[in-house]
């Protein structure tokens, strides 16, 4: 597990797509670093990160080797952090973003915030009991819309749906979108200021 500590006070715990811990994932543990939070970016894989060449190999080992029920593991990382943490966030990029998702029933964190977690669409019988961010792409592998409408008057949820594809966030992909990217990066930072007080 990747751990930068400066702090006692702000925690991130930071969970990557099915590619692994790859350059996109590093840029964001040190993008949240600079910004004052201690960071815990587990390897989910305990592999070498995969090229998005590999996307199908990639989601393969990923479905056949940790699944979505990986949550359980997060959660049991945020409670052995609360002892030495104020605030606990949960931030997850696609596959990380439906473990981050099914974490939601658990009261150890301040906020969770999901970027295109496509496979939430298969937990939306779950009941976030704290603050959480979901952003959808408009153009991705299933009916956006219809998941949306299944989630958005939940009680502390909150969703923003960017014009773009599955991967914007991500300069490495070929869904890159700079634009939305600068727009989801603030709402993300806003959500994040809201509940660090």
């Amino acid at each position: 597990m990747k751990r930068n500590k400066k702090n006692k006070k702000q925690a991130i715990i930071l969970l990557h797509e099915i590619y692994g811990v790859n350059d996109f994932i590093k840029k964001q543990c040190q993008k949240y670093q600079k910004m004052g939070f201690d960071i815990f970016c587990p390897n989910l894989l305990e592999h070498t990160p995969f090229l998005y060449e590999e996307s199908d190999e990639a989601y393969n080992y990923f479905i056949q080797n940790v699944g979505f029920d990986k949550y359980t593991e997060i959660n049991n990382l945020a409670n052995s952090l609360k002892k030495q943490y104020n605030k606990i966030f949960l931030l997850g990029f696609s596959a990380g973003a439906t473990i981050a998702w099914r974490c939601g029933e658990n009261s150890l964190y301040s906020g969770i915030i999901a970027c295109y977690g496509s496979r939430i669409r298969d937990y939306t019988d779950l009941n976030p009991v704290c603050p959480t961010l979901l952003l959808f792409a408009k153009e991705d592998s299933f009916d956006v819309s219809t998941t949306i409408t299944e989630l958005q008057y939940k009680k502390n949820v909150s969703i923003t749906i960017f014009d773009a594809s599955h991967g914007f966030l991500d300069p490495y992909s070929k869904y890159y979108n700079d634009y939305e990217r600068k727009k989801a990066e603030a709402a993300i930072t806003q959500f994040i200021n809201q509940y660090i007080k």
